[in-house]
Order: structure tokens, then C-alpha cells, then sequence
């Protein structure tokens, strides 16, 4: 959905790969990059190879890894990118290599009484996937690290820094790049965290998938923390209603509601709305909702397996009164996949199953449940 994303919001073409997308976009518009909703961090790329050939030894890899981080990347225009999109005011290039940059030794030599700015404070971070590296993510963090160092005398602080410099070590691929993204962009939706807060860019991603059209009403059933009606009310002029039956969590749903237009300088209060209900008994007109997306307890930190075998055919049949027929459609996330597969049986009256997309959340496989109404209506409540 990512790449997706990238395309319709971008009009780029994304290459996908296990986890993230790679993609070329004009140095201007970097920024926009930024307002993506489908995704938790931005990278700008510096430089990146098929296939490594790591050597037989440990020592021999990570000076390979050395090498490449020093001599292989494109830095020059990376820390440009970065120091544009952060606003960074300190000192790129401290003095002992100031004749590496002539550009900022003019600078300060023309302008003596200027105070001298606080140097770039960075780290290194390294991600592995594969069997075939012989040295820990800790060695690279360190030693690629300490030569990123020397190369621009920044001080290392793996705490308080300004710059984060990120090396990806797959099978045989390595990409470097700067994190532009210091804090992941799912905290710019939810303030208000609960035991089982879905994180908003697997929200966004679900509210994708629905095809959301300009005026649909979208309601989650099982809102939890609301983050699904939170990211949708922010993608589109789409109505969002979250719902939920615990207490605390609709308080939450709301306290994140109202927190969200002063976080995100937003120019008005996007269209939504939180209410307290049982979803087996919605208090809703029938035929009144365009669209459902939620996130189905799993039966772990929430519920059980055995209650998911009568909580889903009885939910879909409940919501199926209030979902308007044959154009409804409905995308439920969940890990319980047997139950959910169970129900189809019980609910095929009202509910037709079209797709289903396999997804990882927090380490589970989950699926998620493309569905749309047939043209059979259940009985009304006043019935």
C-alpha cells in the first residue's frame, strides 16, 4: 500500500522490498515525502549495492562495510537533502576538514564576529536480515560508525543526536542512508496509547484498501484507540465514526480527536466522531454506512479464539443491517484467519468474500478480509 501511496500522492514509481520502498523524486519535493500516511520512517538514500561479495571473515566484511560507506555513497547531496527538510542551523562540517568544503570556510571567514554554531551530532544504526554475516549489528554500529566519524569529525551521541545514519545489511544488498524521520510518523496521530493501539500507518493502509470515495460515511465498529478513523479522516472528505464498548478506550479515541488538529496545525477539526456502543446492538439507521474497517481482536492480548468463533458472524451480521446493500463493502484485519474463515459460511447471505491480503503486525501473521455486501437485506431492527 506503500507504494501505492507513492504513486497516487507522488506520481513516482516505487520499487518494493521486504519492509520498504525505494524511490527516485526531485530534491524539491522531498518534503512531501513527509506527509505520507503509509508509512513509519523516511530514509534519503546515499548509496546502495546488489550484491556485496562479503569475504570469508569477519574482519574482512566489515572493512568491506567500511569501505562502502566511506567511499560508495553519494553524501554531498544526502546531508544537503537532510540539512533542507530539517532546518538544521548547526555545523555541517566541523574545521579540521573545512577545505573539504570551501564554500562554508568562506562563510566564516567573511564573517569573524559570527558565533560559532554547535556541531552535527549523529549516530549509527545497522538493521540484518540473513545467515551469512559473520559480524553482529553492534560491530557495524560501531566500527562503520566510528569511520563515518573521522570522515566529518561529527561527535557521536546515540541519544540526543541530530543526524542518524542507517546501514541495511540483506543477503548480498546494502543501502545506506540518513533518517529524516527521527521520530516515526505515527506519532503525529495518536497521543493516547492502549493495550492494543494499531499503529496508524497499518490504519492508513486499511483505509486504502477501501477505496474510499468523496462523501462515504466509514465506521469502525471496534475502534479501540480510533486510530482507523483517525488516519481516514485526515486522507479524503470522508465522514469517520469509531466505536467501542470499553470505556477507557472510547475516552481515548476522544482525547486523540482532540489533540489531533493542534498537533498537525490542521485548519479545522476533521470530520469525525467517537460514541460508546456494543457493536451486536448498533445504534445506527439501517443502510446508513458506506464502508466498515477494523481491526478484529486477534484473541490474544484481547478476547480468546473460542469467543472470535461467535463475536465475527455475529458482528458482520449485526453490521450487515447497517451497511447499505450491494455497494457496502467492508476490509477487516485479523490474526485469528481459522475463525474468520469459519464465519464466511454463517454470514454468505449478507457478505461475499472478494480478496484477502496476507500482512505482519508485531511479529503475527494477519490477514486482511476484502468483503462487500450482496444485495439481501436482514430484518430491521423495528421488525
Amino acid at each position: 500500500m506503500a507504494a501505492e501511496e507513492v504513486s497516487s500522492f507522488l506520481g513516482c514509481e516505487a520499487k518494493v522490498h521486504r519492509g520498504r520502498v525505494v524511490f527516485d523524486i526531485e530534491v524539491g519535493k522531498v518534503k512531501e515525502v513527509l506527509k505520507l500516511r503509509c508509512v513509519n520512517t523516511v530514509w534519503v538514500m546515499l548509496g546502495h549495492t546488489d550484491n556485496i561479495e562479503y569475504p570469508d571473515t569477519e574482519e574482512e566484511q566489515l572493512v568491506k562495510l567500511q569501505d562502502f560507506a566511506e567511499n560508495m555513497l553519494d553524501w554531498d547531496k544526502g546531508l544537503e537533502v537532510w540539512r533542507n527538510v530539517t532546518g538544521f542551523q548547526g555545523e555541517m562540517y566541523p574545521s579540521e576538514l573545512e577545505s573539504k568544503h570551501p564554500e562554508g570556510k568562506e562563510e566564516m571567514v567573511s564573517s569573524p564576529k559570527v558565533a560559532k554554531l554547535s556541531p552535527l551530532l549523529f549516530r549509527c544504526t545497522c538493521y540484518r536480515s540473513g545467515t551469512n554475516h559473520m559480524f553482529r549489528s553492534t560491530e557495524v554500529q560501531k566500527l562503520v560508525g566510528g569511520r563515518v566519524q573521522e570522515k566529518f569529525n561529527w561527535p557521536v551521541n546515540c541519544k540526543n543526536y541530530d543526524l542518524e545514519f542507517t546501514i541495511n545489511c540483506d543477503v548480498k544488498q546494502v543501502y545506506c542512508g540518513i533518517n529524516l524521520t527521527n521520530i516515526s510518523l505515527f506519532n503525529r496521530t495518536v497521543t493516547h496509547f492502549g493495550p492494543c493501539t494499531l499503529r496508524p500507518p497499518i490504519s492508513a493502509s486499511l483505509v486504502m484498501l477501501a477505496k474510499l470515495e468523496v462523501g462515504d460515511v466509514v465506521l469502525d465498529p471496534m475502534c479501540g484507540g480510533g486510530t482507523i478513523s483517525l488516519e481516514g479522516c485526515q486522507m479524503g472528505p470522508h465522514y469517520h465514526i469509531g466505536a467501542e464498548l470499553h470505556n477507557l478506550a472510547i475516552k481515548r479515541s476522544m482525547d486523540n480527536y482532540l489533540a489531533l488538529r493542534e498537533k498537525n496545525k490542521l485548519p479545522a477539526q476533521p470530520a469525525a466522531d467517537f460514541f460508546q456502543w456494543d457493536c451486536l446492538y448498533p445504534c445506527l439507521r439501517d443502510n446508513s454506512v458506506d464502508v466498515i474497517i477494523t481491526d478484529l481482536p486477534f484473541g490474544k492480548r484481547s478476547g480468546s479464539k473460542a469467543d472470535n468463533r461467535v463475536l465475527y458472524p455475529r458482528t458482520l451480521l449485526s453490521m450487515a443491517r447497517v451497511v447499505r446493500p450491494t455497494t457496502g463493502r467492508a476490509v477487516l484485519l485479523t490474526q485469528d484467519k481459522r475463525s474468520m474463515f469459519v464465519c464466511f459460511k454463517q454470514v454468505e447471505k449478507y457478505w461475499k468474500h472478494t480478496k484477502q491480503i496476507s500482512t505482519n503486525i508485531g511479529g503475527l501473521t494477519a490477514l486482511v478480509f476484502l468483503m462487500s455486501r450482496t444485495g439481501e437485506s436482514p430484518p430491521s431492527k423495528s421488525s
